[in-house]
């Protein structure tokens, strides 16, 4: 595919489309390496700085990934979850057919901070569980999950071993200590920077972004169960939300009636 020198798409547009191209039919897989900078110039006849422009762009955007002194690489699709449902982790990377997999960093008994005081609207002498995991998809780890639990409610969970923990989706084993089902979810994503502790855990470079999700968990009678926040590589993943038309629907059911 040549680029079209008298079209008025900007040629790095047009660039960027055939690289992605590549990406989405299979030409180019994960792990495989792109042309040098120069050999995009004579392939295409287009300057260096288009050139850079486009590979910057996707390596921003998680499409590839440069290492220094050896090129610029494709990377492993972006995990997509969407935000309409509440659903476990496990059952994302299955519904992926990718492999998931746990590890407990902590686990004890303390005092909650204010904010999640709030949050799960515990009194002043509550107790809360605070667990630590880091989470895996194919071996690699993608996600830090910090979850604060209402003591009074999931106390038995402290007797529950390391070993099951890890071989079990949290949620699974948290569900065999309430009585009301789990309902809905209220839900916030936001960019951050990753700190070095997170990124050493998350085996990716420090100040790299991720993607902060915090999510207050409620019962049928709307009572708040859990407070979980997931830190998640932003280079390994993405949410999508489904929007409709409030107002074309508002329409459609008035011309019903």
């Amino acid at each position: 595919m040549l680029l079209e020198k008298t079209s008025p798409v900007p040629l790095h547009i047009q660039l960027r489309k055939i690289i992605l191209s590549m990406i989405e039919s299979g030409k180019l897989k994960p792990g495989d390496k792109l042309f040098s900078e120069s050999e995009f110039c004579k392939k295409y006849n287009i300057s260096r700085m288009t050139v850079r422009r486009v590979i910057s762009d996707l390596a921003n955007e998680g499409y590839i990934q440069r290492v220094a002194g050896k090129g610029s690489f494709v990377c492993e699709p972006k995990i997509i979850e969407k935000l309409t449902y509440v659903s476990t982790f496990t059952d994302d990377m299955i519904c992926r057919g990718l492999m998931p997999d746990r590890k407990l960093l902590e686990r004890r008994i303390e005092d909650p901070y204010p904010k999640i005081a709030e949050m799960l609207n515990l009194d002043s002498e509550d107790k809360i569980i605070y667990v630590k995991m880091l989470l895996y998809a194919n071996h690699e780890p993608i996600c830090l999950q910090n979850v604060y639990l209402p003591y009074r409610i999931f106390f038995k969970f402290m007797e529950t071993s390391e070993e099951e923990i890890e071989r079990r989706d949290l949620c699974e084993i948290l569900n065999t200590f309430i009585d009301r089902p789990v309902l809905w979810a209220k839900q916030s994503v936001e960019a951050v920077l990753l700190k070095a502790k997170e990124a050493k855990l998350l085996e990716v470079s420090t100040n790299i972004p991720g993607l902060l999700c915090e999510r207050v968990t409620f019962d049928e009678l709307d009572t708040p169960i859990e407070y979980v926040t997931f830190l998640y590589r932003a280079d390994r993943y993405k949410f999508m939300i489904d929007k409709r038309n409030v107002l074309h629907q508002n329409n459609k059911r008035s011309i019903e009636k």
